[in-house]
């Protein structure tokens, strides 16, 4: 059985303009946003996606609301999940970049452990949370899959479709911005290709 897997990282939300952290700060999407996922449905359905694709959508608002434009089109129930939700900040959840920086656990060069804050996830929690999610649905008899979540974790997500180990983080990772769409092609022997990566349209 082919796979097709495609990701959506969610629109334009308000955090990205009123200079707070998203994390889990439950944020909307603006106007702008609304309107960018909108036309992503469009786009989604010229890809075939409203024929038989199951879509999962992190719980938070600023992803639902991208899955709730794009389903405009494409008439899909998605299965919400806390498993995709965007890295944890803890205690900077939601705040101001200002104060974030200036309460976060400073941190010379790079930790696969380090947490901005005790109550925060590290990289290793965050690939720990997502990976039983991306080997769940590698193994199910879902053909195709549209996932809607945010940046952190689409990148680590993206990393392991590609058969990345969390070790190679160190030195390669996927990064998206808002908006952005990725195709992958999963063969019936495992061997991954990436159509496109971060596609904005």
């Amino acid at each position: 059985m082919t796979k097709t897997v495609i990701t959506v990282q969610h629109t334009e939300s308000e955090h990205h303009l009123n200079g707070h952290a998203g994390a889990w700060g439950n944020w909307p999407l603006t106007e702008k946003g609304r309107k960018q996922a909108f036309d992503i449905g469009v786009w989604l359905s010229k890809e075939g996606c409203a024929d038989g694709f199951v879509m999962y959508c992190s719980d938070l608002a600023r992803a639902a609301q991208t899955a709730e434009e794009i389903n405009k089109t494409l008439h899909l129930t998605p299965v919400m999940s806390e498993l995709i939700r965007e890295v944890n900040a803890g205690a900077g959840n939601g705040k101001p970049w200002s104060w974030y920086d200036e309460h976060k656990i400073p941190c010379d060069g790079y930790d696969p452990d380090y947490r901005p804050f005790p109550d925060a996830e590290s990289d290793r929690d965050l690939w720990n949370r997502i990976k039983p999610f991306c080997d769940q649905i590698l193994a199910s008899d879902e053909e195709k899959i549209l996932i809607v979540s945010h940046g952190c974790t689409l990148g680590f997500l993206q990393a392991m479709l590609m058969g990345f180990e969390f070790e190679d983080l160190q030195r390669a990772r996927f990064s998206g911005r808002s908006g952005s769409i990725s195709r992958f092609t999963v063969d019936p022997d495992g061997r991954v290709t990436a159509n496109y990566i971060n596609l904005r349209l």
